[in-house]
């Protein structure tokens, strides 16, 4: 493959999708539901026709995530791929019990684990996943890994180019906006970990969903001292 690869935000309700385009275009995660517009009004500006949106990657289950996958395949035509572990809650269009690992995440938990905010519409994947997933054949030099915590099924694009975009896999600390563990983890151990994963790709960029970053390596480093 020839050419760079380019990873394009888009801004979302209180989330972020990425856009990510060299000879092909994929889309990482679809925001909550009606999202649609503003991802094909962001294709649009990009001179990227619906169609040529070929995979759509959902770092994890829960609805500002993967809440427009459904509409958005339908619109595109493109593959939604998730790992094994939140495949059943995509498939019920539900994130799950939220496990709180940090103070305001018990906060929130009572508005975000509201049925009108938990759910959203259902969707069988396309691509289920284990541990990894070469993204060659969809025109991008980088693979989808395993990264689980948040949920135990939470995933991140690791691009050939240095970049990588992890979900909630990291989320900013209020004061200081570097890089910080999510308000939510069904598994910390098992976050803690795949932290540790993520630095050992050493990435140079570390983009998340949630109003922050990109992060470097230097700033996961002096963060969790991994």
């Amino acid at each position: 493959m020839n050419g760079s690869t380019a990873v394009i935000p888009v801004p979302l309700k209180m989330t972020t999708a990425f856009i990510v385009k060299e000879e092909g275009t994929i889309l990482v995660d679809s925001g909550y539901p009606g999202s649609e517009s503003a991802i094909l009004g962001k294709l649009n500006e990009l001179n990227i026709a619906p169609e040529d949106v070929r995979l759509i990657v959902l770092t994890h289950c829960h609805p500002d995530h993967a809440g427009s996958a459904s509409i958005l395949r339908e619109k595109t035509g493109a593959k939604v791929l998730i790992h094994r572990l939140d495949a059943d809650k995509l498939r019920n269009g539900t994130q799950g019990e939220l496990h709180s690992v940090r103070f305001v995440g018990r906060i929130l938990k009572l508005f975000f684990d509201r049925e009108k905010t938990s759910k959203y519409p259902p969707i069988e994947p396309d691509i289920i996943i284990d541990d990894s997933f070469d993204l060659g054949e969809y025109g991008i030099r980088g693979q989808v890994i395993s990264t689980p915590g948040h949920t135990l099924g939470s995933v991140s694009v690791i691009l050939d180019n240095g970049d990588a975009i992890v979900g909630d896999l990291l989320i900013p600390s209020f004061l200081s906006n570097k890089p910080n563990f999510p308000f939510w983890a069904d598994d910390l151990n098992e976050l803690k970990k795949s932290i540790q994963k993520l630095v050992n790709y050493a990435p140079k960029r570390v983009y998340i969903a949630h109003f922050g970053g990109p992060y470097s390596l230097a700033d996961l480093k002096e963060k969790f001292h991994v």
